[in-house]
């Protein structure tokens, strides 16, 4: 299971595996079952929102979703450093959604991740 703590890495727009911190200890991982202490070059790091989609995909910042609750929107996952939680930006609107994320992908049977906001 993937936390808060667990980020995807990635070199520009294409991921090159995970990177979990777990106190004093730093793991990566390419495929998230085998970790190890091997350092995983990267210049970007998603974290993860531990929530997981209808496909188990888990859900990292700068994902963008779309929720059968919601179905007219589409979300941009993003994480605020000042606030310290996760929030969704409506795409087409740019605006922050009202409701929280828990709320949005608390049943994953109801979310599907559609493609990565990093992808141009």
């Amino acid at each position: 299971m993937l936390t808060k703590n667990d980020f995807r890495l990635r070199l520009d727009d294409q991921i090159v595996g995970y990177e979990r911190i777990s106190g004093n200890y730093t793991l990566f991982s390419t495929n998230l079952f085998q970790w190890n202490g091997k350092f995983i070059d990267h210049n970007h790091k998603d974290r993860c929102t531990s929530f997981q989609d209808k496909n188990n995909n888990w859900i990292f910042d700068q994902d963008i979703i779309r929720s059968t609750d919601y179905p007219q929107n589409t979300f941009t996952v993003t994480y605020d450093h000042l606030l310290t939680k996760f929030l969704l930006v409506e795409t087409n609107d740019e605006v922050i959604f009202e409701h929280s994320i828990e709320l949005v992908c608390n049943d994953k049977r109801k979310v599907s991740r559609i493609t990565f906001g990093f992808i141009n």
